[in-house]
């Protein structure tokens, strides 16, 4: 037994550090930390828009921040079944995936060429991934380990 908790060969983790469920947790625990932070910068762009007095623009940041936040949702979807442990076949994942952002492409062009939307609040709804990625990417960066 090495002091690095391997086995004399060095292949073998034997105190557990390879378990792939303790990994799987741990990346499930990132996914919902994440789902959590996107619908935390929607809430504050929608409370930020009502804060302000412009109500006009509320339908469209909601639509906006259900479109992204429903992308993220297939796209977590279909990425985990892509690359889960499970086996069997993923060709369907590039069909999935390119049908997810036609989709996508189809709502958003819908939503723009209806006109019911402010096109500002509809963006700002939008922007609500961006902003929930890049948070969650600012608070794992700077939390200690």
């Amino acid at each position: 037994m090495n002091g690095d908790g391997t086995a004399a060969t060095g292949e073998i983790p034997v105190d557990g550090a390879g378990d792939p469920r303790r990994n799987e947790r741990a990346d499930l625990s990132a996914v919902r930390s994440l789902d959590r932070t996107i619908l935390l910068c929607a809430g504050v762009i929608l409370a930020g828009i009502t804060l302000f007095g412009r109500y006009g623009m509320l339908p469209g940041a909601a639509c906006g921040a259900a479109i992204a936040y429903g992308n993220f949702y297939l796209l977590r979807k279909i990425l985990g079944r892509a690359f889960s442990g499970a086996g069997g076949r993923k060709s369907g994942f590039v069909v999935s995936y390119v049908l997810k952002f036609l989709a996508l492409v189809t709502a958003v062009y819908l939503v723009i060429r209806s006109g019911r939307f402010d096109l500002l609040g509809f963006l700002l709804g939008l922007s609500s991934l961006v902003a929930g990625v890049l948070l969650e990417g600012l608070s794992r960066a700077v939390e200690p380990r």
